[in-house]
């Protein structure tokens, strides 16, 4: 039994792909996950299982497409995991709201970081991981042009959160593997 957290991409966004986190909670329940919790409205799920992340990712998105009608991506770490990328994080002294970790599904383009530094602004440093994009939007996430470009940049799907985010689920996961047991 591993702690994970499923990242599901674009859900609940300006009105689209709507997933009540009340529902998401009963669907992973559902699915026999135990420690089940969400954070936000964002699709951050915290789960307890015995399959692999690569098998609940897809445990969990055809479980999404079948009771709510479309597709979702859904990028799933382990507690583990998730400490370590915030461990890794390379920009420890910004913003944490502006700091953000791209949860990579796949391998990205092999020149991916080319791509990212003729899209990045100048106040925009980035640390591409194996499985994880650091980006510091030093003028914030909502004006970059970076960020609206981001996935079709990296050519891979990829969910996106600030690190402050990243805490408070990994918090969360805490939580969920001290009831639960690891």
């Amino acid at each position: 039994m591993s702690t994970q957290v499923a990242f599901l991409r674009g859900i609940n966004v300006g009105g689209a792909k709507l997933v009540p986190m009340a529902d998401l909670r009963a669907l992973a329940s559902g699915l026999g996950y135990t420690g089940v919790a969400t954070s936000l409205n964002s699709g951050n799920l915290v789960l307890v299982s015995s399959h692999r992340p690569a098998t609940v990712e897809r445990e969990l998105a055809h479980a999404i497409a079948e009771r709510f009608g479309f597709s979702v991506d859904v990028t799933v770490r382990t507690l583990a995991e998730l400490r370590a990328a915030l461990a890794a994080n390379p920009f420890p002294d910004g913003d944490p709201s502006q700091v953000t970790v791209a949860f990579l599904t796949g391998a990205p383009h092999a020149d991916v970081a080319t791509r990212i530094a003729e899209a990045a602004a100048q106040d925009e440093p980035y640390v591409v991981g194996e499985r994880e994009i650091y980006v510091h939007y030093g003028h914030g996430l909502g004006r970059s042009d970076l960020a609206a470009r981001f996935s079709p940049l990296i050519g891979v799907s990829a969910t996106v959160r600030n690190v402050r985010t990243v805490a408070k689920v990994v918090a969360l996961a805490e939580a969920a593997e001290a009831a639960d047991g690891p």
